[in-house]
């Protein structure tokens, strides 16, 4: 016999057992017992597939919620940083302003603004890491904060020996802050809001608990067919074992409608009466920073600010720069239903300590206008440098209360989470192991 023959005849061979292989398993499937064993193979095949898909909506919503509590402190230390880079820049323009030898507290508040905008670049490189989106944007600011420091220094140290070339130098500083540092800072804001509303999407999607109720159903389904297969083949209508895992299931069901119901509402809630409000209020806050920068520098350069050439323009950056304010705190108000009743006297105040600067510029009284700027309040009206700090004040003490709202929603929404991965893999076992045996017991009648 050749070993082709060979071949051919144990590939025959396999083959029939093989058939006989599938006529057995037929024949087994045929009686009670066969389907049995399939049925216990389908409850435990299909909570599987349940606690995996179940267990990955809980991991995804609790990532969301942490993501958002991350983000959130990012975006509000970008907003910082951006404001704080703006005041060091007014600070130093201010100093100037003043004339004369530099006065010992401006200079003290300078290199304080300075310090801080230091801190608060190596905290966000910190806490960004190498991230490919935010990570340039903080390295450019790193590198170009002491390149900026430099210039001002050399704007100080000539404007005390009385030479005209450290306006130069403050122009200069004033251009890289405005070209580079700013806009990246501003880079940083946009970054992380885009995170911020990536990361609400993802807390808030229906997507995850969809796919949990479809897999819990499809498990339900096989539990409850195998209860009913059970009752017409043994005439018990109650499994004990199948009917304790029905109702683990169904108990788990719930949790997690409950669990996913509150963290959708409390994060919904830190959006409506947290992030928003800051994102808001924080906006303008860079916003009222950059206007205080540019008079300051407008006024110490002898220039219109936002590049004009004459004095007279001076306001004119001003008024693009504040322009969205007003909208942006009464959309604050409308987001979180809180009054902005302080916010809004203040920015009334700024906005008229700055006017009367403007009028004295117009009318060429350019002493008087940085008298206005930089001096005593006059007839209970303060210098726009005092205005100024009052409304970024009262802007800080709201960002800090609707901060407050973000934290303890955000804290409920995580809570509402704990102890579910944990619920799902014990309950989803026990469910397992019940059906197992209440299908277990009806087999050992058959032996």
């Amino acid at each position: 016999m050749s070993w082709r023959e060979v071949a051919m005849g144990s590939a025959g061979t396999a083959v029939r057992a093989v058939a006989r292989g599938n006529v057995a398993l037929r024949r087994h499937l045929a009686t009670t017992p066969g389907r049995l064993r399939l049925a216990a193979a389908l409850v435990a095949l299909t909570a599987i597939a349940f606690g995996l898909v179940a267990a990955h909506a809980a991991s995804e919503r609790r990532r969301a919620v942490q993501s958002v509590a991350v983000t959130e402190r990012l975006l509000v230390s970008a907003v910082e940083l951006s404001v704080s880079l703006s005041n060091t820049h007014a600070i130093a323009a201010f100093g100037f302003l003043r004339g004369g030898p530099e006065q010992p507290a401006s200079r003290r508040r300078y290199q304080d603004a300075l310090q801080q905008s230091s801190v608060r670049v190596a905290g966000l490189a910190r806490e960004i890491g190498t991230s490919s989106g935010s990570g340039p944007a903080v390295r450019r600011i790193t590198r170009t904060l002491p390149i900026y420091s430099g210039l001002i220094e050399h704007a100080r140290a000539y404007s005390r020996q009385g030479f005209p070339v450290g306006n130069a130098y403050l122009r200069k500083a004033s251009t890289t802050m405005r070209t580079t540092m700013l806009p990246s800072a501003r880079d940083l804001y946009a970054i992380e809001a885009q995170r911020l509303t990536h990361g609400y999407r993802a807390g808030v999607s229906s997507g995850g608990l969809l796919k949990v109720v479809l897999a819990g159903f499809a498990l339900l389904a096989v539990l409850v067919g195998t209860q009913l297969f059970l009752a017409r083949a043994t005439r018990r209508m109650l499994n004990p074992g199948l009917a304790l895992a029905t109702a683990l299931l169904l108990g788990l069901l719930v949790w997690f409608a409950v669990a996913f119901t509150i963290q959708h509402d409390a994060l919904v809630e830190a959006q409506r009466d947290g992030s928003d409000p800051v994102e808001l209020l924080t906006a303008t806050r860079i916003l009222a920073s950059r206007a205080q920068a540019d008079e300051s520098i407008a006024l110490a350069a002898r220039g219109g600010g936002e590049g004009e050439k004459r004095l007279q323009d001076v306001d004119r950056g001003f008024q693009a720069v504040t322009r969205p304010i007003r909208g942006l705190l009464m959309q604050a108000a409308d987001v979180s239903g809180t009054s902005i009743t302080a916010i809004d006297h203040a920015y009334r105040r700024y906005r008229a300590a700055h006017a009367g600067v403007v009028e004295q510029v117009k009318l060429g009284n350019f002493t008087a206008a940085v008298a206005l700027a930089v001096g005593p309040w006059t007839a209970g009206r303060p210098p726009t440098d005092a205005a100024g700090d009052a409304l970024n004040g009262a802007l800080d003490r709201e960002v800090g209360r609707a901060q407050a709202r973000f934290d303890a929603a955000a804290a409920r929404a995580d809570r509402a989470l704990n102890g579910l991965s944990g619920a799902i893999a014990a309950l989803t076992a026990l469910c397992v192991a019940a059906a197992l045996l209440g299908v277990r017991q009806r087999l050992e009648e058959y032996r």
